[in-house]
């Protein structure tokens, strides 16, 4: 689990192309609309497009990402193994868990990340090797974004960030199977919903 967050962790500093656009997950070479007023969570560039503010801060502080998901949660995604914890490598280390649907003919999943040191602003700057959407987790702003010229029937993963707190996120990326079965489209909101069910029981657990 977690292919794009190990790849983009070694090129997050790639600044040639990139789209954050704010409703589809359509890819596209056109420059994004600038906004000089958008807030910025990092040192980082801008983000292209206007985060909202969030309805209330959620901090990841000492959050187990395995924690987060209910066993109804687990059962409405279809989660067939036990959540693994473990620590996420590279620049977003930190608190991880693998979720994992494996059966006689498929094996896929998510991985959940708690990123207590950047905020989702950097994603939508246009400045990494993604494409990306803001979007709507459970009522908090999001960045959800996939590789730059993915698509193809060879698509890996899309991943969600929800804007928590301060300088946090929390990250949800859906993972393709081996046979990669799922659209960027499926994948995108495969990574929405499961991040939608974590920010809930975050909720009620702040």
């Amino acid at each position: 689990m977690g292919v794009l967050l190990l790849a983009l962790a070694s090129g997050c500093t790639d600044s040639t192309g990139g789209t954050a656009t704010p409703g589809d997950t359509t890819e596209t070479n056109e420059a994004p609309p600038n906004s000089s007023d958008a807030p910025s969570e990092s040192g980082d560039a801008d983000p292209t497009v206007e985060i909202p503010p969030r309805p209330a801060d959620l901090p990841l502080d000492g959050v187990k990402p395995c924690t987060l998901f209910t066993q109804a949660q687990l059962t409405q995604l279809g989660i067939t193994d036990p959540p693994s914890p473990k620590t996420a490598e590279g620049e977003f280390a930190g608190p991880a868990c693998d979720l994992d649907i494996a059966t006689v003919e498929t094996f896929y999943g998510y991985e959940v990340v708690a990123i207590t040191d950047e905020g989702i602003g950097p994603w939508l700057t246009g400045k990494r090797n993604v494409e990306a959407r803001l979007a709507e987790v459970a009522g908090y702003p999001a960045a959800t974004y996939w590789f730059r010229g993915a698509g193809g029937s060879k698509t890996v993963d899309c991943a969600t960030s929800v804007d928590v707190a301060d300088g946090q996120q929390l990250m949800v990326t859906a993972d393709n199977d081996s046979d990669h079965k799922f659209t960027l489209d499926q994948l995108c909101q495969m990574a929405e919903t499961a991040a939608g069910m974590a920010i809930q029981t975050l909720q009620t657990l702040r």
